[in-house]
């Protein structure tokens, strides 16, 4: 009899996030690496992800009557939760569970109270005392896990993400919002205080560039003093916010861009980061967080996020990049570092650690 697993995709009710790209991406390549009939996969999914991978694969449903009644899991052997603020995390003990934790990032939000982020530091802790094993997306997480919850007594194991990847056979098409030949600064984000696009708009000061910040708003305030920061410094008319986009504008704006800019102070890894450095372009990174984990000596990044800084960052960027042919590789290997399925195998011998030890 095989052994039956569930990986929890119910975060792809999400779109234009981390989190369900995570999800895709990591389920494509679970079932590429596949090791054999001895085990047998089941993918939870919102009802708008049914059959994400084809009809030939399992799926189960997430209804919100989940929340309450939880999923049925008898039958199943071991459930992967891949975030650790899940409301479909099962009590059936005798399913083996694992947690993806992705970061504690709650813990840089200026607008959140120590009793709020006490509050949720509870709710991680309660899920990793429930489960049998726990995995992180970076070192990074890793030490914010040991220094802020008690996971002493759990397993854990560093699993990279992958890197992202277009369609082999995909044709970028040129997005709307271009209108113009002018070069431009790309940044990919939701549009939320941690991600500290405000400080973006000043490496417009002293060039003709234009600065595109893509993403989907979570905080409207915040996307105001973006762009009362733009007018500020005089930039306005080159600041491009087109919201949400889709799979294809976004690869044609990483193909076409002059530099990727992420100036972030809360990340786990930083998915967009390696995406960009995929496509071989200069990237610009703080020192916050994950992030130089994720670009390594391949990246480029701001001492500070003072206006002088960061443009004297820009300028030595594309001036080490167009002075050095080599360059390009480097940041195009950084990025093959990371593969989807050498992190499936990783998970795939995590499952087999757990189901044969059982």
């Amino acid at each position: 009899m095989a052994f039956e697993i569930l990986f929890d995709c119910e975060r792809m009710k999400y779109p234009h996030t981390g989190l369900y790209h995570f999800c895709k991406q990591l389920s494509k390549a679970l079932v590429t690496t596949h090791p054999g009939s001895q085990y047998s996969l089941t993918f939870y999914v919102p009802p708008s992800e049914d059959n994400f991978l084809g009809s030939q694969y399992r799926y189960m449903i997430q209804k919100s009557s989940h929340k309450f009644l939880r999923p049925k899991t008898a039958g199943f052997d071991l459930w992967h939760s891949t975030y650790q603020g899940s409301n479909y995390y099962p009590v059936n003990k005798h399913v083996k569970k694992i947690l993806t934790i992705h970061d504690l990032n709650f813990l840089h939000d200026e607008t959140k109270s120590l009793a709020k982020k006490k509050q949720y530091l509870g709710r991680v802790q309660r899920m990793i005392d429930r489960s049998d094993y726990l995995s992180v997306i970076s070192s990074y997480t890793l030490q914010c896990l040991q220094e802020n919850l008690n996971i002493v007594n759990k397993p854990v194991e560093i699993i990279y993400n992958g890197c992202n990847k277009p369609d082999a056979a995909a044709v970028f098409q040129k997005p709307s919002f271009i209108n113009s030949d002018i070069p431009y600064i790309l940044s990919i984000g939701t549009i939320t205080r941690k991600k500290n696009f405000h400080t973006l708009p000043s490496l417009l000061v002293g060039n003709d560039f234009n600065l595109v910040i893509a993403g989907i708003t979570q905080d409207k305030e915040y996307l105001s003093s973006i762009v009362k920061q733009a007018e500020k410094l005089g930039v306005a008319n080159r600041l491009i916010l087109p919201g949400a986009i889709s799979e294809n504008e976004k690869w044609w704006l990483l193909e076409n861009m002059l530099a990727f800019a992420f100036p972030s102070i809360a990340e786990g890894f930083g998915l967009p980061v390696i995406e960009a450095m995929y496509m071989g372009k200069p990237v610009l990174l703080s020192t916050h967080t994950c992030l130089p984990e994720t670009g390594g000596d391949a990246a480029y990044y701001f001492p500070s996020f003072e206006a002088e800084a960061m443009q004297q960052t820009l300028l030595h960027a594309l001036q080490h990049y167009q002075q050095n042919p080599q360059q390009a590789q480097k940041i195009k290997d950084r990025a093959a570092f990371f593969s989807w399925d050498a992190s499936a195998k990783k998970y795939w011998d995590l499952y087999a650690k757990l189901l044969n030890n059982s």
